[in-house]
């Protein structure tokens, strides 16, 4: 089963605000299957699969999600180069990024996504690296699994991830809204 399309935010998700950026955000480092296997539907017996970059796309989530909460950032990829456009660097690792599909019972497949992601956040500012990891799991059931159940899974839980790492980080005060 192939699973179409980017992982995006929210519709109706506020535009980032403008401003010098607080935080660089390198694409988070992940193994990913050479095919794009990120899970499997255990009732049909098949591989489900996605051509994106999941480390790419996590990073621009997480980079969206704190625009969001007036946070300006800017991305890049992994070389580390931009490190001096923003006071804080914010890299990481993901570390989980699967969906899978069981049969529950005689008439009910359900969809369980997860992801777990791992940011390190560097800068001049700070009084050291900080580590943070934060996961999350979503599910869905229906009578039988199809690649739009499979990506509004994956989508709800890593929008999830996204959202918890900025507030994660705001609360740490590694960045703070605009005002």
């Amino acid at each position: 089963m192939h699973v179409s399309g980017d992982l995006t935010r929210p519709a109706g998700a506020v535009a980032p605000k403008g401003g010098p950026p607080q935080a660089m955000i390198a694409d988070f480092a992940f193994s990913a299957d050479p095919y794009g296997v990120i899970g499997r539907d255990f009732d049909r017996a098949r591989k489900i699969a996605w051509n994106g970059e999941p480390g790419k796309a996590m990073a621009d989530l997480v980079a969206a999600a704190l625009g969001e909460r007036g946070v300006a950032t800017v991305r890049q990829g992994v070389d580390p180069k931009g490190f001096v456009t923003a006071p804080v660097r914010i890299s990481g690792v993901l570390r989980r990024f699967e969906v899978n599909a069981r049969r529950t019972g005689n008439l009910t497949v359900v969809t369980e996504a997860t992801v777990s992601l791992t940011v390190t956040v560097e800068g001049p500012g700070l009084s050291g690296t900080l580590e943070k990891t934060v996961a999350s799991t979503g599910s869905s059931s229906d009578v039988f699994v199809t690649p739009d159940d499979v990506r509004d899974v994956l989508l709800s839980t890593a929008n999830s991830v996204a959202g918890e790492t900025a507030r994660t980080l705001i609360e740490a005060k590694v960045v703070s809204p605009s005002p």
